[in-house]
């Protein structure tokens, strides 16, 4: 089955999620950033080695991959192994009407600007990859949690006694977004007064796997945000109280799972102690005479 790279904005995370998610489904390998690059790790680096190793590149084209730095390195990454290998590399997936790169003009693309027709265009998709027609596309697609430490915002005490609760600092009103024009749903950025650890985001995870009443919205962790896809009004009645419930349910299981693993590092020191004491005792008192 072929393997591929998505190349993105992370303002289109959202579609990129679902994207992946539908692909993943129908038996493609997907390379998508947030889920493979580490803390730590050097972005262009990571970012030439998976190129490298991939069958594809699919580019969302949008707005805001266009103007993106980062989505145009990747691009001149993928279209100089294109031009090398001399066989189709880069796949363009449209997802908004936007001016096309010039290296991208004459290509055909994947057209998914259509937000009531996903499957026609999915399966052009598949068919270019070599894959037979979708057996079905998921309803749900649960984002997963972006792995990217902001420098500016401290990261949670990963140790029982420093660790301080995380908290809702308010709403970022600035990376308000829409990722569907036609719709009337956003992402809704909740701050957090620290960057959550990966365990605590996993935590987090499970405690939004299932719907507690019929405005149930997706929310996922992206860097040190609660992310909420829902029509702003809702936020008031509905998903600030749920959000809240969550993160405060989550720092308690967070907490307990520290107080797991503080015991087991003591059980692990304490049998450490034994094998020095052992190791002391049988090296005690020997004669050399």
């Amino acid at each position: 089955m072929p393997t591929v790279f998505l190349s993105h904005s992370s303002k289109d995370k959202f579609f990129a999620r679902k994207i992946a998610e539908t692909l993943t489904s129908n038996g493609v390998t997907v390379w998508i950033d947030e889920a493979e690059i580490r803390v730590g790790d050097s972005l262009l680096d990571k970012i030439s080695t998976a190129i490298d190793a991939v069958d594809y590149v699919a580019v969302l084209l949008s707005r805001n991959s266009v103007r993106s730095e980062w989505v145009q390195k990747e691009l001149q990454i993928a279209m100089t192994k294109e031009i090398g290998q001399k066989k189709v590399i880069v796949l363009p997936i449209l997802i908004e009407q936007c001016p096309l790169p010039l290296y991208l003009a004459d290509k055909l693309y994947a057209d998914f600007t259509d937000a009531e027709n996903f499957e026609a265009p999915l399966s052009k998709l598949l068919h270019t990859l070599g894959v037979a027609k979708p057996t079905g596309i998921p309803s749900t697609f649960p984002p997963k949690a972006s792995k990217q430490t902001l420098p500016s915002v401290p990261v949670a005490e990963p140790e029982l006694e420093g660790f301080v609760d995380i908290k809702i600092n308010g709403v970022d009103k600035s990376r308000l977004y829409k990722p569907d024009p036609e719709k009337a749903l956003y992402h809704v950025y909740f701050g957090l007064s620290v960057h959550p650890p990966q365990e605590w985001v996993q935590i987090f995870e499970a405690e939004r796997q299932f719907p507690r009443h019929s405005m149930w919205r997706y929310a996922w962790i992206e860097d040190t945000y609660i992310v909420v896809h829902c029509v702003p009004v809702e936020v008031k009645k509905y998903h600030l109280r749920d959000i809240k419930e969550d993160v405060s349910s989550t720092n308690k299981k967070y907490r307990e799972y520290l107080r797991k693993v503080s015991a087991a590092k003591a059980r692990e020191a304490q049998k450490e102690g034994k094998k020095r004491d052992e190791v002391d005792r049988a090296l005690e008192d020997l004669d050399f005479g």
